[in-house]
């Protein structure tokens, strides 16, 4: 009997074995949580490089006019002046934009302009994610045009911008007005 009471007793294992993998989780849980946060960096200058295409820097010269200085050097104009001037500068705005956009091109009714953006670089996430990055300059255009058809005499001036893929399905449509 007197060596049951010598004998030591063991106490559980499981309470080593959970600090352990507490601490194994914790740390994976650290690493994670880094390379998330490097990826939404990565992905942050990514969005800003398509955005940087997409939208081209204001440049002075003519060779390097851009959709903001043709809608800045309108004043007013009608929906179809509008249209034409676009579809004038879609040339430009597909060379700058280093391959991103395939085609432009700009229609009009009696108050309201509608253009297409098509490009095979285009999905649903890249979209999201270019309008997140530029959405501010994009409101900025859109109210130019806008104030452009209102002092023209337009009553309800509207614009619409169709963002595409290369078969023309229409992944994200951009609606404003005054």
């Amino acid at each position: 009997m007197n060596s049951r009471k010598n004998k030591k007793v063991k106490k559980g294992r499981g309470g080593k074995i959970f600090a352990i993998l507490l601490s194994i989780v914790i740390f994976f849980a650290l690493i994670i949580f880094g390379v998330v946060m490097i990826g939404r960096q990565v992905i942050s200058s990514q969005t800003d490089n398509i955005a940087a295409k997409f939208l081209p820097s204001s440049g002075s010269s003519e060779d390097s006019a851009s959709v903001t200085d043709a809608v800045s050097q309108m004043g007013s104009a009608t929906p179809s002046a509008i249209a034409t001037k676009l579809n004038e500068n879609a040339d430009v705005i597909k060379s700058q934009s280093q391959g991103m956009i395939s085609s432009a091109k700009a229609t009009s009714t009696d108050s309201k302009v509608t253009y297409t953006l098509e490009s095979s670089k285009l999905n649903k996430a890249t979209v999201g994610a270019l309008l997140l990055a530029s959405g501010d300059q994009v409101e900025e255009v859109a109210d130019k045009v806008l104030d452009s058809m209102k002092k023209a005499g337009v009553a309800q001036p509207k614009l619409q911008v169709d963002l595409a893929d290369d078969k023309g399905n229409v992944i994200k449509t951009l609606n404003y007005s005054a």
